[in-house]
């Protein structure tokens, strides 16, 4: 018996399990169309909220969030409004009616009894793919198809060498193949994954920024989720074309499961194909691929990061549903743009320049787009601290651009992690940055740039226990991020653990060799240390660092026989170095006055980066500690005072 039910140009197929528009199948989760079906051999009756969830998700624990986000769904599919709407009603704090024409059709078929028991069970399944079964997944990130989906395509090579036995015989097999595998996950068993670089199989290179997008969007969302931990964009995007095996890559991150997939763009049109991978035992848990027109992929990103939290059964938060639930439609032009910011959104003055002009494009085409107005903001400061922009400047455009994104979006994570560094280092509101950086991890827990960002806070406050132990979960969300490592490397120098941050700067120059800023940190490092000649081999590969250049630092370390050699290098110079490169100089050298007077000049023209924040720690200045005009410089320039523990250092 074929049923389906006809409403103006729709048509659910209960038998085939497919929700059609005109000839054309619609895309829709299965509990989404296992709801729809509910409500319309319910049409006319008021349906509470409860009977609804137990209809569709069984004895499932599921909150009205998940109700409310497939009610959405289904309006969006079936272009329906709240007010006033055509074919779903809403009766508030009850439920839903269905109050659509109806037209009941049923028809004989002829039907095997082994096909006609899968259809009845396939309604009652958990949700699966909507779109392409398990087998049509394209080869992941790790160029290798997975053994159960070969399996798959054998079962088919069979089907094909005999008769209608074989064919129901190898049907029941896939079926029972293939929904076991849709079996959630024990809770315990998943706890953290990476989401490796999706596939860009648009076949267009220059669609590259859309599937590394998808990436990070994908890493965002599932980084909200506060019981589990995932790997930061900056580490995962490093194993693209890795040639490593799964088990290889989750023993590497520390991970308990994978998430690997693709991204094809077609106009207007995308699809995210994703696999859920549990390791070291390599074995594919579950499939999927997600399909609509680009308007819809923040809605498209939350289902895939929806579906994989179910898959685990990680335990969500109010909170958490809300955010996964969120179906927002995007301009398609400004979301783009917004990729393209993103994407060059790369730590050098000439990427950051494309990324500022993408996220201005983007906030011009969309003015209520919120996170390109944070886009705006990050790769200004990050602008900033190559001294490309004036600070001041920077600082007015990244608090203009941050106070709208929160106008729009009040509770945008990255919006508070990016105020918290500006609070910090542009405008030393102390307190202000600390409330931001932690409300930014109550948000989003998985976020590693705040946790550095606390880490920075409790640093300059002189809180060096708490301040490590942010900086390594930082390191745990992200351990391949050359920043965060960069960060821990400085941090110990601040603790004055010299052996400890010579060891971690070693371990970041693993990562890039010709790191520059971790370069400096090491040469300086072995020159407070009075290791000289590692000092020198240091700046030999610093570059740029001649004979008297040397000669200078060596004589600022306190080495001997180099008397001299300072005021030598800074009488060649020709350009006046940076004032407060010349304070740091002049402590290490001991001529306090001239320290100070290049201090307050220092704090005039708001130079030395982001150094002059940490000032308060720094051991270059341990020589003026004792002196009372630098706790009165401290005071007066806004920063905090020096830390106890510092002060009852031996030597200060």
């Amino acid at each position: 018996m074929s049923h389906r039910f006809r409403f103006d140009d729709f048509e659910i197929d209960v038998q085939s399990f497919r929700l059609l528009q005109g000839r054309k199948a619609l895309p829709v989760e299965p509990k989404t169309l296992n709801l729809l079906i509910f409500l319309v051999e319910n049409r006319r009756r008021l349906i509470e909220r409860r009977e609804l969830i137990h209809a569709v998700w069984g004895d499932s624990f599921v909150t009205d969030h998940v109700l409310n986000r497939a009610i959405a769904q289904l309006r969006k599919l079936l272009q329906d409004d709240r007010k006033p709407p055509r074919y779903i009603e809403t009766v508030p704090t009850l439920g839903y009616r269905f109050i659509g024409g109806i037209e009941e059709v049923q028809e004989l078929t002829t039907q095997s009894p082994a096909t006609s028991r899968i259809s009845q069970q396939s309604l009652a399944e958990p949700a699966v793919s909507s779109a392409a079964p398990p087998e049509a997944m394209p080869i992941g990130a790790s160029g290798r198809i997975a053994p159960e989906i070969k399996r798959r395509f054998s079962k088919f090579t069979a089907i094909s060498l005999g008769g209608v036995a074989l064919v129901i015989a190898a049907v029941i097999a896939f079926w029972m193949q293939t929904y076991s595998k849709r079996t959630p996950i024990p809770s315990t068993s998943i706890r953290s994954l990476v989401v490796l670089p999706l596939d860009n199989l648009s076949g267009d290179a220059s669609q590259q920024y859309l599937a590394d997008g998808m990436t990070s969007e994908l890493i965002t969302g599932l980084g909200q989720i506060g019981a589990l931990r995932v790997i930061s964009r900056t580490t995962a995007m490093q194993y693209r074309n890795a040639h490593k095996s799964l088990p290889q890559i989750a023993e590497e991150l520390n991970v308990d499961a994978i998430v690997e997939g693709s991204v094809m763009r077609s106009g207007d049109r995308i699809r995210i194909a994703a696999r859920l991978i549990q390791a070291p035992a390599d074995k594919q848990m579950w499939a999927r691929s997600f399909e609509g027109n680009l308007q819809d992929i923040l809605g498209l990103q939350n289902q895939v990061a929806s579906a994989v939290a179910e898959q685990i059964r990680i335990k969500l938060t109010a909170r958490e549903q809300a955010q996964l639930a969120d179906m927002p439609q995007v301009n398609t032009r400004a979301y783009d743009a917004f990729l393209k910011g993103h994407f060059f959104e790369q730590n050098t003055p000439e990427t950051l320049q494309k990324s500022i002009q993408f996220f201005r494009q983007a906030v011009e085409l969309d003015p209520k787009f919120a996170r390109a107005y944070i886009g705006l903001a990050r790769s200004t400061n990050y602008l900033a601290n190559w001294g490309s922009t004036p600070r001041g400047e920077a600082a007015a455009t990244s608090d203009a651009a941050i106070a709208k994104g929160l106008e729009l979006e009040p509770d945008l994570a990255e919006a508070y992690d990016e105020r918290g560094w500006t609070r910090l280092l542009f405008h030393w509101d102390f307190p202000g940055a600390e409330g931001d950086f932690r409300y930014a991890l109550e948000l989003d827990p998985g976020s590693s740039d705040a946790h550095n960002g606390l880490s920075a806070y409790l640093m300059v406050m002189g809180r060096f226990d708490e301040s490590r132990e942010e900086i390594r979960r930082a390191q745990d969300l992200d351990p391949l991020s050359l920043e965060v490592n960069a960060d821990h490397c400085r941090g110990l120098n601040y603790e004055r653990k010299y052996d400890d941050a010579i060891a971690q700067c070693k371990a970041t120059l693993e990562l890039d060799p010709n790191n520059k800023y971790t370069l400096y940190y090491l040469g300086d490092f072995y020159g407070r240390k009075r290791e000289y000649s590692k000092a020198h081999q240091i700046w030999e590969r610093y570059g740029g660092c001649d004979a008297s250049c040397i000669a200078m630092r060596d004589e600022i370390h306190g080495a001997p026989g180099v008397a001299g050699a300072f005021d030598a290098w800074l009488k060649a110079q020709k350009r006046q170095p940076d004032a407060f490169f010349l304070a740091r100089a002049y402590a290490g050298l001991g001529r306090k006055d001239q320290a100070f007077l290049w201090l307050e000049k220092a704090y005039e023209q708001r130079s030395g980066g982001d150094d002059m924040t940490y000032l308060p720690v720094d051991p270059d200045f341990d020589s003026l500690r004792a002196d009372p005009r630098f706790d009165a410089f401290l005071k007066h320039v806004g920063l905090p005072p020096q830390p106890e523990t510092i002060l009852k250092a031996p030597g200060n």
